[in-house]
């Protein structure tokens, strides 16, 4: 018998070092290939729905669906544009349109009273992330601190508490004072 592994002991060591080796080897270069690239399938996707209603004086006054990141003066343009009465002057036609905005184009000389109908204030002790993301030079950021701190100081007693509490620079709040309130 030690005959037989003397004189086929290479024989023998290469049936077991071939398996071994060729194990090491699709080891070693599946590590090295790395995971699948990711694949990200997107089916028919649809633009965010977003419905205005717009009025006053406007070519045709009614309720019309905007894309997301549409702005008033796109709004104004679905609506027909404005009536040769229109004080364009009163309405803010940058500012980005969102779900369910009223939009009131006012006529000459009503622009204070039409102004106040364009939105509801924001009353930033009820107020959502979102709702906050909606007043100028508030943010992801600034709305989440709002939240935060009514929720570990409590709630605001008056609009004034924003800057009391250090949560909005100066020049936001005088942006946004008109727009706010902290309710009955």
């Amino acid at each position: 018998m030690s005959e037989f592994l003397e004189r086929y002991r290479w024989l023998i060591v290469a049936l077991f070092a071939v398996p071994l080796l060729s194990g090491i080897f699709l080891l070693v270069e599946a590590r090295l290939d790395g995971p699948d690239p990711l694949v990200i399938q997107t089916g028919d996707t649809s633009i965010a729905d977003i419905r205005v209603d717009i009025s006053g004086a406007v070519q045709n006054p009614g309720v019309y669906s905007m894309p997301d990141g549409s702005r008033w003066i796109d709004a104004l343009e679905a609506a027909g544009g404005a009536t040769a009465e229109a004080d364009l002057d009163s309405v803010n036609l940058a500012r980005r349109v969102n779900d369910e905005d009223k939009i009131v184009v006012p006529l000459l000389g009503q622009g204070l009273v039409a102004a106040a109908s364009q939105s509801p204030l924001v009353d930033i002790n009820t107020a959502s992330q979102i709702e906050l993301e909606s007043l100028p030079g508030i943010g992801e950021v600034r709305a989440s601190t709002i939240i935060r701190s009514r929720e570990t100081e409590g709630p605001y007693t008056s609009i004034d508490d924003l800057q009391d509490r250090d949560l909005i620079p100066d020049s936001v709040f005088d942006d946004i004072s008109d727009l706010i309130t902290v309710g009955p």
